[in-house]
Protein backbone atom coordinates (compact mmCIF):
# COMPACT_ATOMS: atom_id res chain seq x y z
CA UNK A 1 0.00 0.00 0.00
CA UNK A 2 0.78 3.96 -0.85
CA UNK A 3 1.24 4.94 2.56
CA UNK A 4 3.68 8.43 3.96
CA UNK A 5 4.95 7.76 6.82
CA UNK A 6 7.13 10.72 8.49
CA UNK A 7 8.81 10.46 11.97
CA UNK A 8 10.76 12.57 14.00
CA UNK A 9 11.79 15.11 11.01
CA UNK A 10 13.73 18.46 11.77
CA UNK A 11 14.82 20.51 9.38
CA UNK A 12 17.07 23.84 9.90
CA UNK A 13 18.76 26.67 7.78
CA UNK A 14 21.45 27.86 10.03
CA UNK A 15 20.12 28.61 13.60
CA UNK A 16 16.57 28.64 12.40
CA UNK A 17 14.74 25.52 12.95
CA UNK A 18 12.13 25.47 10.33
CA UNK A 19 10.89 21.95 10.61
CA UNK A 20 10.33 20.65 14.36
CA UNK A 21 9.90 17.62 15.28
CA UNK A 22 7.56 16.74 12.62
CA UNK A 23 5.27 13.20 13.24
CA UNK A 24 2.47 11.78 10.35
CA UNK A 25 1.23 9.21 8.65
CA UNK A 26 -1.15 9.91 5.72
CA UNK A 27 -2.81 6.46 4.26
CA UNK A 28 -3.55 5.66 1.26
CA UNK A 29 -5.72 7.73 -0.83
CA UNK A 30 -6.19 10.39 1.61
CA UNK A 31 -6.28 13.83 0.73
CA UNK A 32 -4.59 15.90 3.63
CA UNK A 33 -3.92 19.43 3.92
CA UNK A 34 -1.27 21.50 5.32
CA UNK A 35 -2.70 24.65 6.63
CA UNK A 36 -0.93 27.34 8.11
CA UNK A 37 0.59 31.26 7.73
CA UNK A 38 3.32 31.90 5.73
CA UNK A 39 6.66 31.05 7.28
CA UNK A 40 5.23 28.11 9.25
CA UNK A 41 7.03 25.69 7.35
CA UNK A 42 4.56 24.29 4.98
CA UNK A 43 6.20 24.09 1.60
CA UNK A 44 10.13 23.54 3.24
CA UNK A 45 7.83 20.04 4.01
CA UNK A 46 7.17 19.36 0.75
CA UNK A 47 10.75 20.06 -0.23
CA UNK A 48 12.13 17.83 1.92
CA UNK A 49 9.21 15.23 1.32
CA UNK A 50 10.31 15.21 -2.78
CA UNK A 51 14.37 15.68 -1.86
CA UNK A 52 14.68 19.10 -3.45
CA UNK A 53 15.43 20.16 0.41
CA UNK A 54 17.49 17.28 2.96
CA UNK A 55 16.68 16.69 6.19
CA UNK A 56 18.72 16.73 9.30
CA UNK A 57 17.05 14.43 10.96
CA UNK A 58 14.43 12.15 10.99
CA UNK A 59 12.97 9.40 9.31
CA UNK A 60 10.66 9.47 6.13
CA UNK A 61 9.01 6.41 4.66
CA UNK A 62 6.51 5.85 1.25
CA UNK A 63 4.83 2.80 -0.01
CA UNK A 64 7.00 0.70 2.34
CA UNK A 65 10.74 2.19 1.47
CA UNK A 66 12.63 4.20 3.21
CA UNK A 67 13.29 7.69 1.10
CA UNK A 68 14.68 9.99 3.80
CA UNK A 69 18.25 10.10 1.47
CA UNK A 70 17.05 9.51 -2.00
CA UNK A 71 17.55 11.58 -4.87
CA UNK A 72 14.11 12.89 -6.37
CA UNK A 73 13.96 10.93 -9.63
CA UNK A 74 14.30 8.12 -7.10
CA UNK A 75 11.42 9.06 -4.57
CA UNK A 76 8.55 8.13 -7.94
CA UNK A 77 6.69 11.26 -6.16
CA UNK A 78 4.58 13.81 -8.29
CA UNK A 79 4.64 17.53 -7.39
CA UNK A 80 2.21 20.54 -8.68
CA UNK A 81 4.24 23.82 -7.68
CA UNK A 82 2.70 27.54 -6.79
CA UNK A 83 4.53 28.86 -10.38
CA UNK A 84 3.58 25.49 -12.31
CA UNK A 85 7.18 24.30 -12.35
CA UNK A 86 6.60 24.12 -16.63
CA UNK A 87 9.39 24.49 -19.15
CA UNK A 88 8.51 28.04 -21.03
CA UNK A 89 10.03 27.15 -24.63
CA UNK A 90 8.63 24.11 -24.83
CA UNK A 91 4.89 22.95 -25.88
CA UNK A 92 2.29 21.02 -23.16
CA UNK A 93 3.04 17.99 -24.68
CA UNK A 94 6.56 18.00 -24.15
CA UNK A 95 5.99 19.24 -20.82
CA UNK A 96 4.17 16.35 -19.61
CA UNK A 97 5.96 14.00 -21.24
CA UNK A 98 9.35 15.21 -20.09
CA UNK A 99 9.37 12.81 -16.84
CA UNK A 100 8.20 9.96 -18.77
CA UNK A 101 10.81 10.34 -21.07
CA UNK A 102 13.26 10.44 -18.18
CA UNK A 103 12.29 7.15 -16.90
CA UNK A 104 12.94 5.19 -20.05
CA UNK A 105 9.67 4.81 -20.90
CA UNK A 106 8.19 3.38 -23.82
CA UNK A 107 7.06 5.90 -26.56
CA UNK A 108 3.53 4.38 -26.99
CA UNK A 109 2.80 4.43 -23.39
CA UNK A 110 4.22 7.71 -22.94
CA UNK A 111 1.49 8.73 -25.88
CA UNK A 112 -1.29 6.85 -24.64
CA UNK A 113 -1.01 8.50 -20.95
CA UNK A 114 -0.98 12.05 -22.55
CA UNK A 115 -3.64 11.56 -24.43
CA UNK A 116 -5.73 10.05 -21.18
CA UNK A 117 -4.73 12.78 -19.16
CA UNK A 118 -5.03 15.85 -21.42
CA UNK A 119 -8.97 14.28 -22.25
CA UNK A 120 -9.75 14.60 -18.56
CA UNK A 121 -7.96 18.15 -17.84
CA UNK A 122 -9.84 19.34 -20.85
CA UNK A 123 -6.73 20.57 -22.95
CA UNK A 124 -6.25 18.60 -25.69
CA UNK A 125 -6.89 20.99 -27.68
CA UNK A 126 -3.71 22.98 -26.39
CA UNK A 127 -1.35 20.50 -26.74
CA UNK A 128 0.75 21.54 -29.40
CA UNK A 129 0.93 25.17 -27.91
CA UNK A 130 3.94 26.89 -26.27
CA UNK A 131 3.86 27.60 -22.82
CA UNK A 132 4.19 31.11 -22.68
CA UNK A 133 1.27 31.52 -24.64
CA UNK A 134 -1.15 29.77 -22.24
CA UNK A 135 -3.23 31.45 -19.20
CA UNK A 136 -2.05 30.91 -15.82
CA UNK A 137 -5.59 28.78 -15.78
CA UNK A 138 -4.12 26.47 -18.86
CA UNK A 139 -0.60 26.53 -17.28
CA UNK A 140 -2.14 24.78 -14.45
CA UNK A 141 -3.92 22.27 -15.99
CA UNK A 142 -1.38 20.95 -17.80
CA UNK A 143 0.45 21.08 -14.65
CA UNK A 144 -2.02 18.38 -13.15
CA UNK A 145 -1.86 16.52 -16.21
CA UNK A 146 2.27 16.32 -16.17
CA UNK A 147 0.65 14.89 -12.30
CA UNK A 148 -2.28 12.68 -13.52
CA UNK A 149 0.10 10.70 -16.64
CA UNK A 150 3.07 10.39 -13.95
CA UNK A 151 2.27 6.61 -11.94
CA UNK A 152 3.74 8.26 -8.46
CA UNK A 153 3.02 6.79 -5.05
CA UNK A 154 2.80 9.87 -3.52
CA UNK A 155 1.37 13.58 -5.07
CA UNK A 156 2.63 16.97 -3.52
CA UNK A 157 0.81 20.41 -4.30
CA UNK A 158 2.25 23.67 -3.19
CA UNK A 159 -0.47 26.37 -3.32
CA UNK A 160 -1.21 25.47 -6.52
CA UNK A 161 -4.26 27.93 -6.91
CA UNK A 162 -2.51 31.06 -5.56
CA UNK A 163 -1.89 32.95 -9.03
CA UNK A 164 -5.13 32.07 -10.16
CA UNK A 165 -8.51 34.14 -10.15
CA UNK A 166 -11.29 32.80 -7.98
CA UNK A 167 -13.64 31.61 -10.81
CA UNK A 168 -10.78 29.70 -11.84
CA UNK A 169 -9.60 28.12 -8.28
CA UNK A 170 -12.75 26.69 -8.10
CA UNK A 171 -12.60 25.16 -11.54
CA UNK A 172 -8.81 24.11 -10.73
CA UNK A 173 -9.86 22.77 -7.16
CA UNK A 174 -12.09 20.24 -8.88
CA UNK A 175 -9.40 19.07 -11.39
CA UNK A 176 -6.82 18.23 -8.32
CA UNK A 177 -9.35 16.34 -6.28
CA UNK A 178 -10.23 14.40 -9.68
CA UNK A 179 -6.71 13.52 -10.02
CA UNK A 180 -6.37 12.75 -6.61
CA UNK A 181 -9.51 10.38 -6.62
CA UNK A 182 -8.32 9.03 -10.00
CA UNK A 183 -5.16 8.05 -8.70
CA UNK A 184 -6.35 6.93 -5.47
CA UNK A 185 -2.74 7.85 -3.44
CA UNK A 186 -1.73 9.37 -0.37
CA UNK A 187 -1.73 13.77 -1.02
CA UNK A 188 -0.29 16.69 0.30
CA UNK A 189 -1.92 19.72 -0.58
CA UNK A 190 -0.30 22.85 1.15
CA UNK A 191 -2.12 26.35 1.45
CA UNK A 192 -2.73 29.06 3.47
CA UNK A 193 -6.53 29.46 2.58
CA UNK A 194 -9.02 27.89 4.77
CA UNK A 195 -11.53 27.76 3.13
CA UNK A 196 -9.60 25.63 0.32
CA UNK A 197 -8.92 23.56 3.49
CA UNK A 198 -11.99 23.03 5.01
CA UNK A 199 -13.75 22.56 1.57
CA UNK A 200 -11.59 19.49 0.08
CA UNK A 201 -9.40 18.02 2.90
CA UNK A 202 -9.95 14.55 5.13
CA UNK A 203 -7.55 15.38 7.57
CA UNK A 204 -5.84 18.71 8.42
CA UNK A 205 -2.87 19.78 9.34
CA UNK A 206 -2.03 23.14 11.22
CA UNK A 207 1.72 23.86 10.98
CA UNK A 208 3.14 27.26 12.73
CA UNK A 209 6.70 27.70 13.82
CA UNK A 210 7.73 24.22 11.97
CA UNK A 211 5.43 22.03 14.18
CA UNK A 212 2.38 20.80 13.79
CA UNK A 213 0.33 22.43 16.01
CA UNK A 214 -3.09 20.04 15.55
CA UNK A 215 -4.42 17.30 12.42
CA UNK A 216 -7.80 16.36 12.82
CA UNK A 217 -10.71 16.90 10.79
CA UNK A 218 -12.37 20.63 9.91
CA UNK A 219 -14.76 20.11 12.63
CA UNK A 220 -12.40 18.64 14.96
CA UNK A 221 -10.33 21.87 14.33
CA UNK A 222 -13.03 24.47 14.60
CA UNK A 223 -14.90 22.57 17.85
CA UNK A 224 -11.95 21.18 19.60
CA UNK A 225 -8.56 23.41 19.00
CA UNK A 226 -5.67 22.09 20.82
CA UNK A 227 -4.42 25.31 21.28
CA UNK A 228 -4.91 29.09 21.44
CA UNK A 229 -2.95 29.44 18.26
CA UNK A 230 -5.40 26.52 16.25
CA UNK A 231 -8.44 28.57 17.75
CA UNK A 232 -7.14 32.17 16.83
CA UNK A 233 -6.61 30.67 13.45
CA UNK A 234 -9.13 28.30 12.18
CA UNK A 235 -12.85 29.87 11.29
CA UNK A 236 -14.27 32.80 9.85
CA UNK A 237 -14.72 34.45 12.31
CA UNK A 238 -12.41 32.77 14.47
CA UNK A 239 -13.02 31.42 18.21
CA UNK A 240 -12.66 34.56 20.61
CA UNK A 241 -10.23 34.23 23.05
CA UNK A 242 -10.04 36.20 26.08
CA UNK A 243 -8.08 35.69 29.85
CA UNK A 244 -10.51 34.56 32.63
CA UNK A 245 -11.01 33.59 36.17
CA UNK A 246 -12.51 29.99 36.77
CA UNK A 247 -14.53 29.91 40.50
CA UNK A 248 -16.30 26.31 41.86
CA UNK A 249 -20.10 27.18 42.86
CA UNK A 250 -20.86 25.08 45.47
CA UNK A 251 -24.55 25.45 45.43
CA UNK A 252 -24.70 24.37 42.00
CA UNK A 253 -22.42 21.83 42.20
CA UNK A 254 -21.11 23.83 38.80
CA UNK A 255 -17.17 25.51 37.78
CA UNK A 256 -17.94 29.30 36.85
CA UNK A 257 -16.08 31.48 34.67
CA UNK A 258 -15.89 35.16 34.32
CA UNK A 259 -14.09 37.44 32.07
CA UNK A 260 -14.16 41.08 31.49
CA UNK A 261 -16.52 42.43 33.82
CA UNK A 262 -19.59 40.14 32.52
CA UNK A 263 -21.85 37.72 35.06
CA UNK A 264 -20.32 34.51 35.69
CA UNK A 265 -21.04 31.76 32.96
CA UNK A 266 -22.00 28.68 34.71
CA UNK A 267 -19.81 25.41 33.11
CA UNK A 268 -21.73 22.34 31.93
CA UNK A 269 -21.03 19.32 34.93
CA UNK A 270 -18.40 17.52 32.52
CA UNK A 271 -15.98 20.13 33.40
CA UNK A 272 -15.93 18.94 37.22
CA UNK A 273 -13.24 16.38 37.13
CA UNK A 274 -10.93 17.95 35.23
CA UNK A 275 -10.98 21.23 36.28
CA UNK A 276 -11.27 20.06 39.64
CA UNK A 277 -7.22 18.46 38.84
CA UNK A 278 -6.46 21.37 37.01
CA UNK A 279 -6.47 23.29 40.27
CA UNK A 280 -5.70 26.72 38.96
CA UNK A 281 -8.21 30.15 38.56
CA UNK A 282 -6.52 31.86 35.65
CA UNK A 283 -7.68 30.35 31.75
CA UNK A 284 -7.84 31.67 28.60
CA UNK A 285 -11.61 31.23 27.26
CA UNK A 286 -12.62 30.22 23.85
CA UNK A 287 -15.87 31.46 22.80
CA UNK A 288 -16.60 30.60 19.21
CA UNK A 289 -18.61 32.86 17.40
CA UNK A 290 -21.44 30.30 16.84
CA UNK A 291 -22.15 30.12 20.98
CA UNK A 292 -23.90 33.80 21.74
CA UNK A 293 -26.99 33.05 21.62
CA UNK A 294 -30.36 35.84 20.52
CA UNK A 295 -32.62 36.25 23.71
CA UNK A 296 -35.71 35.42 21.72
CA UNK A 297 -34.06 31.75 20.61
CA UNK A 298 -35.35 28.78 22.30
CA UNK A 299 -32.18 27.81 22.65
CA UNK A 300 -31.38 30.91 24.81
CA UNK A 301 -33.27 29.76 27.55
CA UNK A 302 -30.56 27.07 28.68
CA UNK A 303 -27.89 29.14 28.25
CA UNK A 304 -25.01 29.21 30.87
CA UNK A 305 -24.53 33.24 30.96
CA UNK A 306 -24.86 36.04 29.11
CA UNK A 307 -22.64 38.74 27.86
CA UNK A 308 -23.20 42.52 27.42
CA UNK A 309 -21.59 44.74 25.41
CA UNK A 310 -21.98 47.32 22.41
CA UNK A 311 -22.34 46.70 18.71
CA UNK A 312 -19.10 47.82 16.91
CA UNK A 313 -19.98 46.68 13.22
CA UNK A 314 -22.13 44.29 11.51
CA UNK A 315 -21.44 42.23 8.12
CA UNK A 316 -23.79 40.51 6.57
CA UNK A 317 -23.24 37.50 4.65
CA UNK A 318 -24.64 35.29 2.37
CA UNK A 319 -27.60 33.42 5.23
CA UNK A 320 -25.56 34.69 8.05
CA UNK A 321 -24.81 38.23 9.90
CA UNK A 322 -21.44 38.76 11.64
CA UNK A 323 -21.58 41.36 14.65
CA UNK A 324 -18.93 42.77 16.27
CA UNK A 325 -19.33 43.99 19.67
CA UNK A 326 -16.95 45.97 22.45
CA UNK A 327 -17.60 44.59 25.95
CA UNK A 328 -15.61 46.31 29.28
CA UNK A 329 -12.06 46.53 29.44
CA UNK A 330 -11.94 47.44 25.16
CA UNK A 331 -13.03 43.54 24.57
CA UNK A 332 -14.10 43.30 21.49
CA UNK A 333 -15.90 40.16 20.17
CA UNK A 334 -17.87 38.68 16.78
CA UNK A 335 -20.90 36.50 16.69
CA UNK A 336 -22.68 34.89 14.23
CA UNK A 337 -26.02 34.55 13.34
CA UNK A 338 -28.56 33.44 10.72
CA UNK A 339 -29.36 35.70 8.74
CA UNK A 340 -33.01 37.07 9.03
CA UNK A 341 -35.01 40.24 7.98
CA UNK A 342 -36.00 41.61 11.05
CA UNK A 343 -32.60 41.08 12.76
CA UNK A 344 -30.82 44.19 12.78
CA UNK A 345 -27.75 45.70 15.28
CA UNK A 346 -27.32 49.60 14.88
CA UNK A 347 -23.84 50.73 15.38
CA UNK A 348 -23.56 52.14 19.16
CA UNK A 349 -26.59 49.89 20.70
CA UNK A 350 -26.79 47.97 23.62
CA UNK A 351 -26.39 43.75 22.98
CA UNK A 352 -27.61 41.38 25.46
CA UNK A 353 -26.69 37.79 24.34
CA UNK A 354 -26.69 34.23 25.71
CA UNK A 355 -23.63 31.93 26.22
CA UNK A 356 -23.91 28.46 25.05
CA UNK A 357 -21.62 26.73 27.25
CA UNK A 358 -21.71 23.57 25.79
CA UNK A 359 -19.57 25.00 22.89
CA UNK A 360 -16.83 27.34 25.30
CA UNK A 361 -13.05 25.69 24.91
CA UNK A 362 -10.57 26.41 28.18
CA UNK A 363 -6.80 26.66 27.41
CA UNK A 364 -4.10 26.70 30.47
CA UNK A 365 -2.84 30.78 30.95
CA UNK A 366 0.25 29.79 30.95
CA UNK A 367 0.97 26.91 28.25
CA UNK A 368 -2.09 28.04 26.10
CA UNK A 369 -2.72 23.88 25.35
CA UNK A 370 -6.18 23.02 25.52
CA UNK A 371 -7.31 21.54 29.17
Amino acid sequence: MAVLEIQNLNKSYGQNLVLRDINLTVPEGEFFVVLGPSGGGKSTLLRVLCGIEPADTGVISLAGREITHLPPRERNIGMVFQDYGLYPHMNAWDNIAYGLEARKMPKNMIEERIKTAAEKLGITPLLQRVIVDLSGGEQQRVALARALAKDADLYLFDEPLSNLDPKLRVQARRDILMVHREKHKPTLYVTHDQTEALASGDRIGIIARGQLQQVGTADDLIQHPANTFVASFIGSPSMNLVTATLAFDSDRNAYTVQFAGQVPVRLPAHWNDRLSAYNKTAVVLGIPATAFLLGNTEASANAGGYVQGEVENEEGLIGEIIVMFKIEEGTSLAAIFQSMDDLEFPIGSSIRLGIDSEQLSLFDFQTETAL
